[in-house]
């Protein structure tokens, strides 16, 4: 089976779509009957966090899979608990129906081992009065003997039964012709829509050029932060819908959800992830596969929103996590939530609040700070054109040319001049001889030197990239600086 590329819920189109639309197939099961390991499968990429801890997906996980040249969408749902009334369950079974809604085919996950449960029995009625096409998966059927187990689900009078096991692989091929039938052929889309093999995330081949303009590229945007922040009512506010489960209990969100969003200027991959704890507080294995997803989500991301709770105010936690995003060379709009809840706020409010944000995140202080509500919507909208601003930015490459100059009026400067000395004390022979970019995303300079011991002092590397943002407008985003030594040949 081939891996395809992630996928993805569409919130708005535009007039003229940049991919066509997939045929969708729910994976939909009661708790703990092996659907994240079935979607990890189908899709080649362990997207969903699977464990012997029922109930750890609760959001929808989009993914794309392929199957005898036919390209088809792929939902991975939360364990299905009909009569459930408690909060989150009740969220799971209320995102599984958007999922099934959605849907041109089910494929109901069920346990061989344990056999027809009475929850089966209750989701058997609830997919029967959807009216769409549903293959039973029989999961767990590594043995011979459990293969002719699994005949007991034609009871509930679908017509296909496929005995299977998603963690080996077993069994696959049969469910997944038959999945083709029902999608149909006429899905297949053109391959150059996709990334190819032999392609990285932004189209580029290696040690070649962009195979797709920067332009048509969707911006990852990932949103990130401690639990209850409110990471899943921004992303359901800049969709429009409820596409995240939300609650008042930390730590519901587990996966790094990704949905697509189009607008007619730019397309958007919004990432929601899971709120990050401190180490000594993360007990739960479930919980920290959650914050490692949560954090190689930064790494493809482009834009990290780094949340913060305006009433609880800015903590060392919420300063960790914004070094991890800058350390995965992510642009940064720090977005200051529940801002409609402080009390008592003057004119004077917001420039006090930014200060002591900026005391203890004194590494982000390029990063712009905008004050928000996610329930009520004040000011969410212009968090996605400081994210363009901001992509922009990091995709920006400055030529040779505009280097020398800006080389020889900010760096380049006599004794006496406002540039401070490469090294601590000023007492040495290292010469600053030029610099040139070599990458993007996020923009890189190499700064050459001769002579004396290599080491650029962190107070040089801090001043050359502050000329840099301010001459060159790399807006909200993080600068890297890498010493070249040449040192002189002995005699």
């Amino acid at each position: 089976m081939d891996v395809a590329t992630e996928q993805t819920d569409t919130s708005a189109s535009t007039s003229e779509p940049r991919r066509q639309t997939l045929s969708l197939v729910a994976i939909v099961g009661r708790p703990n009957v092996g659907k994240s390991t079935l979607f990890n499968r189908m899709i080649g990429q362990r997207r969903s966090i699977v464990g012997d801890e029922p109930g750890i997906t609760r959001d929808r996980i989009y993914g794309e899979a392929e199957w005898l040249g036919c390209r088809f969408s792929v939902v991975d749902t939360g364990g299905i608990v009909p009569d459930d009334e408690a909060v989150i369950p009740a969220n799971i079974l209320k995102q599984a129906g958007f999922a099934i809604a959605e849907a041109a085919a089910v494929i109901w996950v069920v346990d061989a081992r344990q056999g027809i449960t009475p929850l089966d029995e209750e989701l058997a009625r609830l997919l029967r009065s959807t009216g769409r096409p549903v293959l039973i998966a029989a999961n767990k059927t590594e043995a011979t003997r459990l293969e002719r187990e699994a005949a007991e689900f034609y009871r509930f009078g679908f017509t296909e039964v496929f005995p299977i096991s998603a963690e080996q692989g077993i069994g696959l091929g049969e469910m997944l012709d038959a999945l083709v039938e029902i999608t149909g052929k006429a899905q297949t889309v053109a391959p150059e829509l996709f990334v190819v093999p032999g392609q990285n995330d932004d189209g580029i081949e290696a040690g070649g050029t962009p195979a797709v303009p920067v332009e048509a590229r969707a911006i990852s945007l990932a949103i990130i932060g401690r639990p209850n922040v409110g990471k899943s009512s921004l992303l359901n506010q800049l969709l429009g819908k409820e596409r995240a489960i939300v609650s008042a209990i930390p730590g519901t969100t587990r996966d790094a959800v990704d949905t697509l969003l189009e607008t007619p200027e730019q397309t958007f991959r919004l990432i929601d992830t899971a709120g990050i704890r401190r180490k000594g507080k993360t007990d739960q294995m479930t919980e920290k596969l959650a914050v490692v997803m949560a954090r190689k989500s930064m790494e493809r991301a482009d834009v990290a929103l780094v949340m913060v709770d305006a009433v609880e105010g800015v903590t060392a936690l919420d300063a960790n996590i914004a070094g991890y995003a800058h350390d995965a060379g992510c642009s940064i709009i720090i977005v200051v939530n529940k801002w409609d809840a402080l009390k008592d706020k003057l004119t004077g409010t917001p420039a006090e609040f930014e200060r002591g944000l900026r005391e203890r995140m004194k590494f982000l202080d390029w990063a712009p700070v905008l004050t928000v509500s996610a329930l009520s919507g004040q000011r969410v909208d212009k968090i996605l054109a400081l994210a363009v601003r901001a992509n922009e930015a990091r995709n920006r490459r400055i030529s040779t040319s505009q280097l020398n100059q800006f080389f020889e009026h900010a760096i380049s400067q006599p004794q006496g001049g406002g540039a401070p000395a490469p090294v601590k004390g000023g007492v040495s022979r290292l010469h600053v001889q030029y610099l040139t970019q070599i990458a993007v995303r996020p923009p890189t300079f190499v700064i050459f030197t001769s002579g004396g011991r290599a080491g650029l002092h962190f107070s040089y590397e801090r001043y050359v990239c502050n000329q840099l943002r301010a001459e060159f407008d790399f807006f909200a985003t993080p600068l890297r600086i890498v010493e070249r030594h040449k040192a002189k040949r002995r005699r």
